[in-house]
């Protein structure tokens, strides 16, 4: 069938890299950090606190990184226009959205909005523990509406990750571990 016969094309590509193994890590460090502070949320001690901070740490390396790191890392580099990521949008609805070696525009703008919404409940999570927002009824709630919506964010982000993988007979979960994608051919879209 075409699809298997798609996938042997890709699986006999060479690969190329596109994440960093800081950008690996980080990730690494987004996904159990914010499961882990999920989990403890409600529990005695600090560990809510202590993995916020984590959290917190690995977010601004990630921020940094995204301006002083390698070009697939930069967000210059890979956070397209609203022109271009429309465009993107209306060939993702008709099925033909073209392939891209590092992110695809609509995946770039949910990293951008995910960091976002990341950096909003760190902060918040932060005050709460200063004497001076400690108490304070907006800084709770402003925590748990960022939280609710990083809630909402991930599964569309997953979603997208299995849409690309399927369309495009690739792997992306597995690129986020070993940093690597089938190299570009004359129908890749690259950053």
């Amino acid at each position: 069938s075409a699809a298997m016969t798609a996938n042997a094309d890709t699986a006999s590509r060479s690969t190329v890299p596109v994440h960093d193994l800081l950008v690996l890590i980080v990730h690494l460090c987004f996904i159990a950090g914010v499961a882990a502070a999920w989990f403890t949320r409600h529990a005695r001690g600090d560990w809510h606190e202590w993995i916020g901070y984590g959290v917190m740490g690995a977010l601004a390396v990630r921020l940094l990184w995204g301006f002083i790191g390698p070009p697939p890392a930069r967000f210059l580099r890979f956070v397209l226009g609203p022109v271009t990521t429309l465009r993107y949008a209306v060939a993702w609805g008709h099925g033909r959205a073209p392939r891209h070696l590092g992110h695809n525009p609509l995946g770039a703008w949910m990293i951008v909005a995910l960091l976002l919404v990341l950096t909003v409940i760190v902060i918040t999570g932060w005050m709460f523990t200063t004497d001076r927002w400690f108490g304070y009824a907006w800084v709770i709630r402003t925590h748990e509406i960022a939280t609710w919506t990083l809630f909402a964010l991930i599964p569309m982000h997953v979603g997208g990750v299995i849409h690309a993988s399927r369309k495009h007979h690739e792997n992306l979960v597995a690129s986020m571990w070993h940093g690597r994608k089938p190299a570009a051919t004359g129908d890749d879209v690259l950053p």
